[in-house]
C-alpha cells in the first residue's frame, strides 16, 4: 500500500503536469488569437493618396515600437516588398509610448531592398484613422488610389511564414482586377485608438 508521502508526490507531479499542459495550451491559444482591426475611415482614402506616388501602390503598416511581434511583422513586410520586385512602395507609422523612441524626421528603414520612410504617430490618431487598432496592421491603396486590403501579414503572434495575406497583396499589386482581400487577421499589441490611451505591451 503506497505511503502518504508517495501519494503527495504523485499528486504534486500530477498537478504540475496539468499546470504545464494548461499553460502550453493557453499560450498556443493566445498565439492564434488575432487582435482588433477595423475598416479604414472614409477620410483615410485622402490621406493615403496624399502619401502615395502617382501611379504607384502604397502599403502602410502601423507598428508599436515595443511590441515583441513587431520584428516578425516587419520581416513579413520586407519579404512582401522583395517578392514585389519594386512594384509597391511602403510607409511605416510607428507608435512609441516614450516620445524619445519616436522616429526622427526623414528616418527610414530598408525592408526587402526598399527604402521605407518612418512616420511618428505619437497618439495613434493616424493608425486609428486607417483602422489599425493592432500593431502590424497594414492598408494597401492601389495604383488607382483605391483601398484594396487591410489586415495583418503574419500567420500568428511573433512568427514568420508566408501567409495568404501576403499572396493576396502580391496579386493586387500585379493586377488591378485581382480579387481584393477586404480584411486579414492581425497579430500584435493593441495600438491606442483614442488620444491619451496608452495600451500595455502584450507579453
Amino acid at each position: 500500500m503506497p505511503s502518504r508521502r508517495s501519494f503527495f508526490i504523485f499528486a504534486f507531479a500530477g498537478l504540475w503536469l496539468a499546470g504545464l499542459l494548461g499553460g502550453f495550451a493557453a499560450l498556443q491559444a493566445y498565439a492564434g488569437r488575432p487582435g482588433r482591426i477595423a475598416a479604414p475611415a472614409a477620410s483615410a482614402q485622402a490621406w493615403l493618396n496624399a502619401h502615395r506616388r502617382p501611379g504607384r501602390p502604397l502599403l502602410v503598416m502601423a507598428v508599436h515600437a515595443r511590441c515583441p511581434c513587431t520584428d516578425a511583422s516587419l520581416a513579413e513586410l520586407g519579404d512582401f516588398l522583395d517578392r514585389a520586385h519594386g512594384a509597391c512602395d511602403a510607409l511605416l507609422l510607428r507608435y512609441s509610448p516614450d516620445r524619445a523612441e519616436a522616429p526622427r524626421p526623414g528616418e527610414t528603414r530598408v525592408l526587402g531592398g526598399v527604402t521605407v520612410p518612418l512616420l511618428a504617430d505619437p497618439d495613434g490618431r493616424l493608425a486609428a484613422e486607417l483602422g489599425a487598432l493592432t500593431s502590424g496592421s497594414a492598408v494597401l491603396v492601389d495604383a488607382a488610389g483605391q483601398i484594396r486590403f487591410y489586415g495583418g501579414l503574419t500567420l500568428e503572434r511573433g512568427h514568420r511564414g508566408r501567409s495568404p495575406a501576403q499572396d493576396a497583396l502580391l496579386a493586387l499589386v500585379a493586377d488591378r482586377h485581382a480579387t481584393a482581400r477586404p480584411a486579414a487577421p492581425v497579430y500584435g499589441c493593441p495600438l491606442p485608438s483614442v488620444a491619451g490611451f496608452a495600451p500595455e505591451v502584450c507579453q
